[in-house]
């Protein structure tokens, strides 16, 4: 990936990061690299390090985190979090740059999958349902036998209750947002000559970046 110029870096970026209220103790990092030795994503994936992410933030370099593919690798395990001499909570910054990202455009294949969960949610206040048929049928067969209804049926009260808990909480309005965003391409931020060609225009496939 292109290297940016200091001058291109957005003084901006902390503020909209701080502005979730989860990340304020980012300032606190002292680059001692804790968590990057604990992390397991960085054992797994060398482009991925969650001091170097934390410094790319503070440095205000917002375009090379926000289309990155880094920001999405972390899976929450809070090993950086118990190991931080300081106390960061670097699993919440993940959260943040993840929906900071979104507003951007950026990282929607990510969540796409999450989309049918949500929406069966809402309609039907119901987290879980096979879709394989023979799974399906051992399910209301063991459902009926024990005297209940072949499947789960939420009361209609209990799914407008629900239905409401969406909307308070923002979340018909943020899935209708990222769902009207523009897609933007993907990119491995720290790690030179890679991209993700399934995620690129047909112009810019095949072509590497410089480091």
């Amino acid at each position: 990936m292109k290297r940016e110029l200091a001058s291109n870096w957005s003084h901006e970026f902390q503020e909209a990061v701080a502005a979730y209220g989860l990340t304020e103790d980012i300032y606190k990092c002292m680059q001692c690299g804790k968590c990057a030795g604990i992390c397991p994503c960085a054992a797994l994936y060398p482009s991925y390090n969650p001091r170097r992410i934390i410094r790319e933030v503070l440095m205000g370099n917002d375009d090379r985190i926000l289309h990155s593919e880094e920001i999405w690798r972390c899976f929450w395990c809070a090993n950086c979090a118990s190991t931080c001499p300081n106390e960061i909570m670097y699993p919440m910054l993940m959260m943040v740059l993840r929906f900071v990202a979104l507003d951007h455009g950026a990282g929607q294949k990510h969540i796409v999958p999450l989309f049918r969960f949500t929406r069966r949610l809402h309609e039907r206040a119901v987290n879980f349902e096979p879709t394989n048929p023979k799974r399906l049928k051992v399910i209301e067969d063991c459902r009926t036998k024990i005297g209940l209804d072949p499947m789960r049926i939420v009361n209609p009260g209990s799914v407008k209750e629900y239905q409401r808990l969406f909307e308070v909480a923002g979340t018909n309005e943020w899935m209708k947002r990222i769902e009207e965003k523009a897609r933007v391409p993907l990119d491995f931020a720290f790690a030179p000559n890679v991209i993700l060609a399934d995620d690129m225009p047909d112009s810019n496939k095949n072509t590497g970046r410089g480091a």
